[in-house]
């Protein structure tokens, strides 16, 4: 069976599938989950001036932001085997307790240190709900209507790139960041209700008392060796310890392959499989668009005299062009599935050309365009691989393949943002603000972009070709 001619549980699958009947609730559910994670991962930038103006911590500023992906990476990693030790349902209130817990502790953080703690609890709590969020998709829904899922999804993840910062900004205006903790927790009673209630008890697998301690601490300790590279501006201590990461993450992911309770499906890590070429692309289109947006806030004030919340509003262009792309082709099939994961791959480069040509000199405009066609490109591409991902899974093995997928998204973030990191030290801007400085380093990062989003595309072609085959095959 080729990617072109797909064989369909539903027949003539609606959006309203997706809010009527058995699909209503997990729906309300994964989206809330998905919701909960976003607006968590968004606030802590807006609230930590007020928040180190009143506890202190100045010297450990960008921690709590770094602790909480390290924690959701971790998080994200163990949702496979966390649901297996506990089962669907309970596997997925424990991730809600743990975030439950860790915005409870964060809100009540008597100083910096304290708050570091709670908010690695928060990541794991909330790297464990994303990514068990996604497995409900791949094990739930129908192969018909995942793609008009995923878009939902995106949606969610849009709304909260607009809301999520306000969200924070209120409090912080309030002098009462605390609150912006506080304010989630009733919205994590109601997922957990709402999963006691509404999810599947599957029981524990047969595999429970086997759960991966040594991979996860590997897989932690590669994630902080990447977190650390934004505390020096040493580039060669940076180089060390991305190698280091590459290592652990890697030989944690080689043990995995063997596990008889893994945190991956097989072939992860094999760029000539359906399933590898996938991870691969997830890998690289999230490195893509870290690049890509990582310095833009700052470029766009410095470089173009934009105030704050215009330069804001002008790189969130790439994630609503995500969302709208993500809408627009979610009811595609045959050959305009084919079409919209190329065509994808091809406008993110196509973007990323444009952001070297244009984000340094300008126009506005034509920074906005380059940024929309990336986001178009991602909003194609991602929905319809990440289905079709799922399609291939071995019988049984649809939740794991869909929540792992996730952690190879936050693994994109962690390396990206690293990488920007290193590019924009070697061209000197811990040196200050100057514009000369800002143009050199953005040039090299964009430039870097391109590279990213060429392995996005290859990696989309890949896929194409090595899907065909397999379900040819089976």
């Amino acid at each position: 069976m080729s990617i072109m001619n797909q064989t369909s549980i539903n027949v003539n699958p609606t959006w309203g599938d997706l809010f009527s009947g058995k699909f209503l609730l997990p729906t309300i559910i994964t989206n809330l989950g998905i919701l909960l994670f976003a607006v968590d991962t968004f606030i802590i930038t807006t609230i930590m001036p007020t928040v180190i103006e009143d506890i202190g911590g100045t010297s450990l500023y960008a921690w709590p932001v770094m602790i909480f992906t390290v924690g959701a990476i971790v998080g994200a990693a163990s949702a496979g085997p966390i649901k297996v030790k506990f089962g669907q349902r309970d596997g997925f209130i424990f991730a809600g307790l743990l975030f439950l817990s860790g915005n409870l502790g964060a809100a009540y953080a008597a100083n910096i240190e304290i708050l570091i703690a709670w908010r690695l609890l928060q990541g794991l709590g909330g790297g464990l709900i994303i990514s068990q969020s996604f497995g409900l998709v791949g094990e739930f829904y129908p192969s018909d209507l995942r793609p008009r899922m995923f878009s939902i999804i995106s949606t969610t993840w849009g709304l909260a790139t607009i809301f999520g910062p306000a969200f924070g900004g209120v409090f912080a205006e309030l002098g009462s960041w605390r609150l912006a903790f506080l304010a989630i927790v009733p919205l994590t009673l109601i997922f957990c209700v709402l999963v006691w209630r509404h999810i599947e008890h599957t029981g524990k697998g047969d595999k429970a008392e086997k759960f991966p301690v040594t991979r996860l601490v590997l897989f932690a300790s590669g994630i902080m060796s990447i977190g650390f590279t934004s505390q020096t501006d040493d580039n060669f201590l940076r180089l060390g310890l991305l190698a280091i990461a590459i290592i652990m993450v890697s030989y944690a992911m080689k043990r995995d392959v063997t596990s008889v309770n893994p945190m991956f499906p097989k072939k992860t890590l094999v760029p000539n499989s359906a399933i590898g070429s996938s991870y691969w692309f997830n890998l690289f289109f999230t490195c893509t668009f870290i690049l890509a947006l990582l310095y833009s806030t700052l470029y766009l004030q410095v470089l173009h005299n934009q105030t704050p919340i215009i330069a804001a509003y002008t790189s969130a262009t790439l994630s609503f062009c995500w969302t709208i792309g993500a809408l627009i082709c979610a009811s595609w099939k045959g050959q305009k599935v084919k079409f919209a994961i190329i065509g994808g791959g091809l406008l993110m480069v196509f973007g990323a050309i444009g952001l070297v040509l244009f984000a340094v000199k300008g126009p506005i405009i034509l920074i906005v365009l380059s940024l929309g066609i990336m986001g178009f490109g991602i909003g194609f591409s991602n929905i319809h691989v990440t289905s079709l991902t799922i399609d291939c899974a071995e019988e049984g093995d649809g939740a794991l393949v869909a929540s792992s997928i996730q952690t190879m998204r936050n693994l994109g973030v962690a390396f990206g943002s690293a990488l920007a990191g290193l590019i924009a030290n070697i061209a000197g801007l811990t040196e200050g603000v100057e514009v000369d400085v800002i143009s050199r380093a953005v040039g090299l990062i964009h430039i870097a972009d391109i590279i990213m989003a060429t392995l996005s595309l290859g990696s989309l072609i890949t896929f194409v070709i090595f899907y065909k085959k397999e379900r040819q095959n089976h």
